[in-house]
């Protein structure tokens, strides 16, 4: 009996140290999941930030751009539109300081503060330049100094991530927003050199330093972006005023003899804004790209978190019911032993860290014979790199009895080096006394190797983030009040006419009903109204089989009065015989939207004898809705940009510039067609396509 237990004992502290390396393992994988889980929360945390602060930099870029106009003209230009882009930023710094106090990491806080420090100073900025007591070239060093702090924090960000995938997203987006910041830089310089009286040679330097700066970015974010992102740079990244940039930049560094002779100022800030607005354009299909990508790894990591779990108390249950079986076949340690040496990269040394034992896992991949370790000292395969301060640290701990653990990297015989995670232990006697120490390690150089390669690309390259989302609710709002103007007036021309009536006495039954009811139905609208808007993103709508002229009638019946009564004339031409499969509230949106603005321009161009026109033809594939009027068509240098958001030939107060972009995704993205525009004899034609229903 007493033999029995004799050859328990000894069999307990190889089973244990197996046990305890599983353990490790199991509990290091269900680590390493549960730390991504952590890491990806911050990380989309983070990013948040960073789309707060790319949305402010978007607009201290155009502020920068439109201040280094007002200094370099004297004050002469672009003051109307400098004090509305300030609106825009003061809107934006809100916004970000409301995002920061959610915050918890201590070192962005510390960056932070340090960049609020410079936007404290934009007011005293902002006078300097409306007083004139700044050049346009401190201005431009403020703006950029003011924009590289914040995009310095968004560097940070792109830190946090250890996932291959997501860190090839951030280093493809953040070399997209630096492109895009010089771009905005080269904005307010160019402005600059245009409205310069003379020449200035080292500003045209830095301007073609701009120009070479914003390919490498490009050609970097190209390199590393996904397929989607190619080509969703490669569809908005194209158009007329690109060419007339490319041009102009020409114009600016080789014939500034007549580039005053040739373009304005403004002429160059409506084109460089314009392929701004295009890289802000595939901003945001990156930006949710980047939410979209985390979120998926997130859900696969939960699946793979709980495999981990799974699989491991399935595998330490196996695992010890293998050591049972093996502790009652195994007659020896020495049996045990080989087994152990085998697959566990271990040591054994004496108190002065001399070998007295290895494995052959440890013999494996260090490459060195067992004899050619016994009696060595263990630093035999320290590895020059590693610092003599972690030795010390070891050394210290372990001396004390205390386990110590971490990454070490190992010199191999023939000059490489591995990577392992070191545990190691002190041995302790009968007595309680240290009488060497073993140590286990886990080979973890593929690891190692992959964090190296990552950090290697990080450090190379920098990280932004995008733009806002489709239309904010004040310009939600907007776009109601925009379509309570129609039927609130023709609600004001009844009600007039029937108070007229009632006090001429000309009662008439019948036609108070139909007024009253007309009344009703245009209340009625302003409630739906309402709730189209409310409705417009909700995944639950169901689109109806309806034929265009239903449609129409409804437009018709709200925006009549309206016309009527501003002289304009309507002629409708329908042939409704195929069925359209939409959402008949958002396409009526549309039909009034561009009714609209195409009774503003009549208006505003006091056209004779003003007239819209509708009408509806199809083939065996669409279903078309022309809207025109003779209002002499779009200018041609804008006709290209009416659909990009918050573009628009109105004031502020009279436009968001929203309008047509909405109704254009309304039609493509919800009816599957397409609204193209262009100009007839008389006037602008605005043309709806729309897949017929095939009976």
């Amino acid at each position: 009996m007493q033999k029995y237990f004799k050859a328990k004992r000894k069999l307990l502290f190889p089973l244990s140290i197996l046990l305890s390396i599983i353990l490790l393992l199991v509990a290091n994988m269900i680590y390493v999941q549960y730390d991504k889980v952590k890491a990806l929360k911050s990380l989309n945390n983070d990013i948040i930030l960073a789309v707060s602060i790319s949305r402010f930099v978007h607009s201290t870029q155009k502020e920068r751009g439109l201040s280094s106009g007002y200094l370099s003209n004297n004050g002469k230009k672009f003051h109307l539109q400098l004090l509305t882009q300030r609106d825009t930023t003061n809107r934006r710094i809100l916004h970000l300081k409301k995002v920061i106090k959610s915050i918890k990491n201590k070192k962005i806080l510390f960056k932070l503060n340090q960049a609020l420090n410079t936007l404290n100073k934009l007011e005293i900025i902002r006078t300097k330049i409306d007083n004139l007591q700044i050049t346009y070239i401190d201005g431009i060093k403020f703006y950029s100094k003011l924009n590289n702090e914040f995009l310095n924090i968004i560097v940070d960000i792109s830190k946090v991530s250890k996932i291959y995938n997501l860190t090839q997203n951030i280093i493809a987006y953040s070399n997209f927003l630096f492109a895009k910041e010089n771009a905005g830089i080269q904005r307010a310089v160019g402005i600059a050199l245009i409205s310069q009286v003379e020449e200035n040679q080292s500003m045209k330097e830095y301007f073609a330093d701009l120009i070479t700066i914003q390919k490498v970015y490009l050609g970097n974010f190209l390199k590393y972006t996904s397929l989607d992102g190619k080509k969703i740079f490669n569809k908005y990244f194209k158009g007329n005023s690109l060419k007339i940039v490319a041009k102009m930049e020409h114009s600016i560094l080789y014939e500034s003899y007549k580039l005053k002779s040739k373009y304005t100022p403004e002429y160059w800030y409506i084109n460089i804004t314009d392929k701004i607005n295009k890289l802000q354009q595939v901003d945001t299909f990156l930006e949710k790209e980047l939410l979209s990508n985390i979120k998926k790894e997130l859900h696969s990591i939960y699946k793979l978190f709980t495999i981990y779990i799974i699989v491991s108390i399935i595998s330490i249950i196996i695992f010890i019911t293998m050591l049972y079986i093996i502790a009652t076949l195994i007659k020896s340690e020495k049996r045990l032993k080989s087994v152990i040496d085998k697959y566990i990269i271990s040591s054994s040394t004496d108190l002065k860290g001399v070998i007295t034992d290895v494995s052959d896992a440890f013999c494996k991949i260090s490459g060195y014979k067992r004899d050619e370790l016994i009696g060595k000292p263990h630093n035999i395969i320290r590895h020059p790199d590693m610092p003599k301060s972690a030795f010390r640290d070891m050394w210290d701990t372990i001396s004390k009895g205390k386990t110590w653990n971490g990454e070490v990297k190992n010199l191999k015989k023939d000059g490489g080096y591995y990577w392992v995670y070191a545990n190691i232990e002190p041995l302790f006697d009968r007595y309680g006394k240290i009488e060497g120490y073993v140590a286990i390690r886990l080979d973890i150089t593929d690891s190692v190797h992959l964090e190296e390669e990552l950090e290697l690309s990080k450090q190379k390259d920098k990280t932004l983030l995008h733009q806002s989302k489709l239309a904010q609710m004040g310009e939600m709002i907007s776009m109601i009040a925009h379509q309570w103007r129609q039927p609130l007036t023709a609600i004001s021309a009844t009600t007039a006419d029937l108070y007229i009536k009632n006090m001429l006495d000309q009662y008439n039954s019948d036609y108070y009903n139909e007024k009253l009811e007309k009344i009703d139905s245009l209340s009625q609208h302003l409630s739906n109204t309402i709730d189209d808007f409310r409705n417009f993103y909700k995944q639950d709508k169901e689109k109806t089989e309806i034929l265009y002229c239903d449609i129409i009638k409804g437009a018709i019946d709200i925006i009549e009065t309206t016309l009527q009564n501003k002289n304009i004339k309507l002629e409708i031409a329908t042939n409704c015989k195929k069925k359209i499969y939409t959402y008949p509230n958002e396409l009526r949106q549309v039909i009034l939207n561009i009714i609209k603005n195409a009774e503003d321009v009549l208006l505003e161009r006091k056209i004779e004898n003003p007239a819209i026109y509708i009408k509806t033809y199809s083939d065996d594939t669409y279903s078309y809705l022309e809207i025109s009027d003779n209002a002499g068509g779009i200018p041609k240098n804008i006709i290209d940009k009416i659909f990009d958001p918050y573009f628009s030939t109105k004031m502020k107060k009279d436009g968001t510039g929203l309008g047509l972009y909405m109704s254009q995704i309304i039609v493509r993205d919800h009816s599957n067609g397409d609204i193209i525009v262009t100009n007839g004899e008389d006037g602008a034609i605005f043309t709806l396509k729309i897949p017929t229903i095939k009976e």
